[in-house]
């Protein structure tokens, strides 16, 4: 799978892990509800900013948003 694949997957399971709706969690992160379904999808890149948001709000590693480890932390 490649990153954004990776990316993708991994925040949809954190977003439905943590009871999130994709507008919910795309408000949260200051983008559209498409721009996050098309992160999710792997349709596109999430820059630095969103990768950090996004490990802030589910208290996860970059690395493993990215596939780099398989430990959330």
């Amino acid at each position: 799978m490649n990153t954004k694949g990776i990316f993708g997957t991994r925040v949809k399971e954190l977003r439905e892990e943590n009871g999130y709706g994709l507008r919910e969690l795309a408000a949260m992160l200051e983008i559209s509800h498409s721009a996050l379904i098309n992160y999710e999808k792997g349709e596109r890149t999430a820059d630095i900013e969103i990768c950090k948001k996004v490990a802030d709000i589910f208290h996860v590693s970059g690395d493993y948003l990215l596939g780099i480890s398989n430990e959330r932390r």
